[in-house]
């Protein structure tokens, strides 16, 4: 398991919003709440599982997520994984 953290410009609720679009979006699928979740995608080489921590204030109008990523494809870097989860936000 690997984890970084994102800096999402807007509360955790709105995370939580633009998070379930970009995931569901992919194909993938996303549970969770303002607090905590988890997500899943599948690629062509595999499937990426994580979970997800809002570590910020929940009132902070910048919200600081928490990902852990729990399985991913073997040949991928943790670095593309982050760069890409990252990029949906």
């Amino acid at each position: 398991m690997a984890s970084f953290n994102i800096d999402y410009p807007g509360s955790s609720n709105e995370f939580v919003v633009n998070a379930t679009k970009a995931i569901q979006n992919k194909g993938g699928v996303f549970q969770g709440n303002a607090n905590a979740g988890s997500f899943s995608l599948q690629t062509l080489i595999g499937a990426v599982k994580g979970n997800y921590k809002v570590i910020s204030d929940p009132n902070s109008p910048q919200t600081k997520v928490e990902i852990t990523i729990t399985k991913k494809p073997m040949i991928v870097p943790m670095s593309k994984i982050q760069e890409v989860i990252s990029s949906y936000f």
